[in-house]
């Protein structure tokens, strides 16, 4: 989608997600969202002792992703598709750590805490997740990309991204230390990071 492809070709929030993954050997992290598949397969070729799982709708980069993976040989990566973002194919407990990229904008608050509800039944218990979506505008052209997002997907989806408070979804599906990590201007938008855990 437009959208995310606007989002996900600026580098500038990709430093912090990865400074606040830190991935250790052993560990076995998700990477959920729009761009998981070529994202994971970066953080697998970086960190080799570590087990990287990306899912994602977009079955061409997925199969993008593949292809690079077989010519790079990286036994630490997968990347699988799915259909419905409320129920994710995994057992519970199943990860480490997981990234929510670009996952929530574009849900209503209803679906919003069932994905973040799947989110923490396959997180281990201690496991930390961090989420990184579009956020509250603070400069001009900001808010072009909510604005485009309202359109597609209406006010509800949209409405605590417009006014930052989308973290709060976090924590009603059972998330504890929510805060938010930073904050990056990126072109015609907002993104925000923000670390949870599963108690």
């Amino acid at each position: 989608m437009l959208i995310d492809a606007c989002l996900l070709e600026d580098p500038k929030w990709y430093a912090p997600l990865a400074e606040a993954l830190a991935p250790r050997p052993g560990e076995c992290i998700l990477d959920c969202g729009p761009g998981s598949a070529l994202r994971a397969l970066y953080f697998a070729d970086r960190f080799p002792n570590t087990q990287f799982v990306a899912v994602e709708f977009n079955r061409r980069r997925v199969a993008k992703a593949f292809k690079r993976a077989s010519v790079m040989v990286l036994p630490n990566y997968k990347a699988v598709t799915f259909e419905d973002v409320r129920k994710i194919p995994f057992s519970a407990g199943y990860f480490d750590k997981i990234m929510v990229v670009l996952n929530l904008h574009s849900l209503s608050p209803e679906d919003k805490i069932k994905n973040l509800k799947e989110i923490r039944r396959i997180a281990r218990r201690g496991g930390i997740v961090l989420a990184a979506d579009i956020d509250q505008p603070k400069a001009s052209r900001e808010d072009v990309i909510l604005r485009i997002t309202q359109l597609l997907y209406g006010s509800e989806a949209t409405k605590a991204h417009m006014s930052g408070s989308w973290p709060q979804f976090l924590s009603e599906a059972g998330f504890t230390g929510v805060r938010r990590l930073s904050e990056h201007p990126v072109w015609i938008g907002r993104m925000a990071l923000v670390r949870s855990r599963k108690q």
